[in-house]
């Protein structure tokens, strides 16, 4: 993974196949075209423009390294309230690519060049994320990365999930 900035410092990921970039305001029209959710789209460019603002990491739009299209995001930010297993103040994570391209393997690519910046910037001893059962694709791109099962959670809606968890091994 090759680490460098933008226009301001920012930070941006190279990988064998992606370019990550802090998620911003200005993603938001690619978002909802990858997403085709127009609400998620808002909600996600907004509160990950703060997010990097106020503390350094966010979410990450993650780009085709060859023509630059938009494929999805590649979320670490502060869990917030709501989550129950997860701690409000603990980092979480999450991901999604566009559906035409799913099954690659962006999603576990772009999440480990993601987390590990995390590691190297940050004093986080870890990482969380909440899955839905029935979202196997997720799962296995959990096991991938190395996240172990931490136990059952509830999503902020009250749906099952699975919680886990992925240490820093520094």
């Amino acid at each position: 993974m090759l680490v460098d900035s933008i226009g301001g410092g920012e930070p941006v990921l190279h990988t064998l196949r992606l370019v990550l970039a802090p998620l911003r305001l200005a993603d938001e029209g690619e978002h909802v075209q990858a997403s085709g959710r127009p609400e998620d789209a808002q909600r996600d460019t907004r509160s990950a423009d703060a997010h990097w603002s106020d503390h350094g990491f966010g979410p990450w739009s993650l780009r085709d390294r060859e023509n630059g299209s938009f494929l999805g995001v590649a979320e670490l930010h502060f869990a917030g309230v709501g989550i129950e297993g997860i701690a409000a103040d603990e980092v979480e994570a999450g991901w999604w690519v566009t559906e035409s391209k799913r099954g690659e393997g962006i999603a576990t690519e772009a999440m480990r060049a993601a987390i590990d910046d995390l590691w190297t910037r940050t004093r986080t001893e870890h990482v969380t994320a909440y899955i839905d059962a029935e979202n196997e694709p997720s799962h296995r791109v959990a096991a991938k990365l190395g996240f172990v099962v931490r136990g059952p959670g509830r999503g902020r809606s009250g749906e099952p999930m699975t919680v886990y968890e992925f240490r820093n091994g520094v």
